[in-house]
This record gives C-alpha cells, structure tokens and sequence, in this order.
C-alpha cells in the first residue's frame, strides 16, 4: 500500500497497479500481463466483494494443529486440536470471487 500510495502522490503516467504477494508471483511474464490489459478498457474494475458469504462461512476457520516440538524440550507427535468454538462475531468477513 505504502508503493500504491507513492505511485498516487508522484502521479506517474501509469495504468495498473497490481499488487502481488509471493505466493502470486510468477503468475505469467511481465509482456503477457501487459498484452491482456491492453486490450481492456482503462476504466474497468474487476475487483469484486460481498459479504453474501453464505456457505463460506463454515468454512472460513481452519482446525487448529499444534507441534509441541515448537515449544517443547521432549518429543512428541503433532495433534489436532479436537475442541470447536464459535466463529467470532466481532467482525464481518468480505469475500471476492474465485475465478
């Protein structure tokens, strides 16, 4: 966001930014992601979101497994934590589509 935020102030003439973490790269080369946007109007946005989660939100928490080899002197096994508790309602959860 910090980069975004510099780009905005500088006002460079550019198009896109897109932001990609580690686990995004490499998606596809510099020279292809430039060819498909050019054929795409400047401005279309096609980032999505709703909070219409519907079956999602069962699913959004993971169990929890604990490795006491992390924290503890002796071996032992890693183990699935078997408790279950109620999914936080302190927040709302916004979700995009999978393409």
């Amino acid at each position: 966001l910090h980069a975004a935020a510099i780009l905005l102030k500088e006002g460079g003439d550019w198009d896109w930014f897109i932001n990609l973490s580690a686990s995004d790269y490499p998606l596809v080369t510099q020279d292809d992601l430039l060819h498909t946007f050019s054929y795409l109007p400047r401005d279309l946005n096609f980032i999505d979101h709703t909070s219409n989660i519907g079956w999602k939100e069962f699913h959004r928490a993971k169990p929890i497994i604990i490795d006491p080899g992390l924290y503890s002197l002796k071996k032992a096994d890693v183990f699935w934590v078997t408790q279950r508790r109620s999914v936080p309602t302190a927040f709302k959860l916004f979700t995009g589509k999978r393409c």
